[in-house]
């Protein structure tokens, strides 16, 4: 399974970004950061895009020292989406491994999604977003 596969990052539409009074704030904070290395990068996807394989990740921040969580803020129209989050400790803009495709660095999926075998399915970590406000919190695993 190439790489891209598992943490493809996905094309953030221009809908997700643009601001218009449709659009909801969505919220995602990322916590169990472990250490101060690189840079967390988070990536909100629709089911056409859903990990897809060339895209660069839709938001990043790097890791001050001593957080245990970030936040990130995004403006998404009402609809169905899901979530992949990459702490990216060498910040080379991509999901490293060990032997047998382990991933190496520490990621999460919305709804707490843990892959098998491969990426999850979209409707596993899919969640909707009306025109109210919406919280998320994902843990990293190692």
């Amino acid at each position: 399974m190439p790489q891209r596969a598992l943490f493809g990052a996905g094309l953030l539409a221009a809908a997700l970004v643009a601001h218009t009074s449709a659009a909801a704030q969505l919220t995602v904070t990322v916590d169990n950061l472990t250490s101060a290395k690189g840079t967390v990068r988070v990536a909100v996807y629709d089911e056409a895009s859903w990990l897809a394989d060339e895209p660069p990740w839709g938001a990043g921040k790097p890791v001050p020292a001593g957080t245990v969580s970030l936040q990130f803020d995004f403006d998404v129209p009402p609809g169905t989406y899901a979530i992949a989050v990459l702490h990216d400790e060498n910040d080379n803009g991509k999901m490293d491994y060990r032997l047998l495709r382990l991933p190496k660095e520490p990621y999460g999926f919305s709804n707490g999604v843990v892959p098998r075998l491969g990426p999850p399915k979209f409707e596993a970590a899919a969640f909707s977003v009306g025109e109210e406000a919406v919280a998320l919190d994902i843990s990293l695993r190692d």
